[in-house]
């Protein structure tokens, strides 16, 4: 073969390759423009449901403050969490929509759905592709709170400030939930228990003006209060397939001190009685012990000496400290049916009187010595002063609302 015709094959075959190479370009710059843009298209949709998501979630937890207020909280959240994305350009700002409504058992729904629209870099070339549309939506159920607040008012309220202090804690914790859905109910316990507000809706404006009325005195049946709490959370119905969430609040500022048991003093031998309990005895609160009528609720007098102890298992000694003992115990007990019935119970202690091993064990906290990762987990909160009573009482209300939005 001659050098010339080699050299003209050479030359074919390199007008070949750039034939094929001109053919080539547009479909590697077209997939190359895909890569990209769908890239940024995923980054886009992954950050939007994120936003999405959180606005969801803060709609529903912030409902009860009013749906206008709801959907503008739910917007902020929405605007922190995909503004905070890196490298998201769009061609417009997203748009956000959030939409109240119920489900066929009458649950709260809040339905959000955003739509973005981004600008492309390399399918912006192709007609029709200089934008792309990213949508995603999320939904959030808001079950119906059952809730008993089952409050101390005994005569050591009036020594630490609580008595102060408990009627606007209360009144701001009633804030935070649905009068028009939810239903609560409030028990106050001292010598005696007693159902101030029966569970309802509508409850906010009852609950207040009891709670702003009620006085302070007496020993402490945390026991009694406890099962009048649960037995009102037992008496509301719940329809097959509706959602709710049941929901204790225990509060104290001491000691258990008060059970109801058969004592040997004819004619009634079943009395409610207790005495001071040891942290108030030492500092001279109160001395002694009383007995009650539990059917007519006057004082009454008993010589015994020893009372049957559920906490022993058997006859002790009828003193000041033996019977707080059961009535802590007793009270924990109450505590634990409650739970397995799905009753999530938080527990606040108020003043250095109290026992926080009692109230975690009463909220089945996981400090609790007694702790059991079967039943519904609670929280026991402290607070230290009554200055501290509000922002302790706002904790549990964000945990609430934490587990309604779940």
């Amino acid at each position: 073969m001659s050098l010339q015709k080699k050299l003209g094959n050479r030359r074919s075959r390199r007008g070949q390759i750039l034939l094929m190479f001109a053919i080539a370009l547009p479909v590697v710059l077209l997939f190359t423009g895909l890569a990209i843009d769908m890239g940024s298209a995923y980054i886009t949709k992954t950050t939007l449901s994120k936003a999405v998501d959180a606005a969801a979630l803060a709609a529903m937890r912030n409902y009860s403050q009013g749906q206008t207020q709801a959907q503008a909280i739910a917007q902020s959240a929405f605007n922190v969490n995909y503004q905070s994305a890196f490298g998201i350009s769009t061609a417009s700002p997203p748009v956000l929509n959030v939409a109240f409504t119920t489900d066929a058992s009458n649950n709260k729904v809040v339905n959000v759905s955003a739509t973005a629209t981004i600008n492309t870099f390399f399918l912006r070339t192709l007609a029709g592709y200089q934008t792309l549309t990213i949508s995603t939506s999320a939904q959030a159920t808001r079950p119906k709170l059952i809730m008993s607040l089952v409050l101390d008012r005994s005569g050591s309220m009036n020594r630490n400030g609580g008595a102060t202090a408990l009627p606007p804690a209360v009144n701001a914790f009633l804030t935070n939930f649905d009068d028009a859905t939810d239903e609560v109910a409030m028990v106050s316990f001292s010598t005696r228990a007693r159902v101030d507000v029966p569970i309802e809706t509508n409850f906010t404006s009852p609950i207040d003006t009891a709670v702003n009325a009620m006085a302070f005195g007496g020993g402490t049946y945390s026991q009694s209060g406890m099962s009048s709490g649960q037995a009102q959370i037992d008496s509301v119905p719940v329809s097959v397939g509706e959602a709710v969430v049941k929901v204790a609040i225990f509060f104290t500022d001491g000691w258990a001190n008060m059970i109801q048991d058969n004592l040997n003093c004819p004619p009634t031998t079943n009395l409610e009685f207790g005495g001071c309990a040891p942290p108030e005895a030492a500092v001279g609160w109160c001395s002694g012990i009383a007995f009650v009528n539990p059917t007519t609720g006057s004082s009454t007098s008993c010589g015994a000496s020893q009372f049957p102890s559920q906490s022993a298992g058997g006859n002790v000694a009828l003193t000041e400290s033996n019977i707080a003992t059961d009535a802590m115990y007793r009270t924990v007990l109450v505590a634990q049916a409650m739970q397995a019935e799905g009753i999530v119970i938080y527990s606040i202690g108020l003043g250095d009187k109290i026992s926080q091993t009692f109230l975690q064990q009463v909220a089945n906290d996981p400090a609790s010595p007694t702790f059991n990762g079967n039943l519904p987990i609670g929280e026991a909160v402290f607070a230290p002063t009554a200055s501290q009573l509000d922002a302790v009482f706002q904790t549990i209300a964000a945990q609430i609302s934490l587990r309604l939005s779940q």
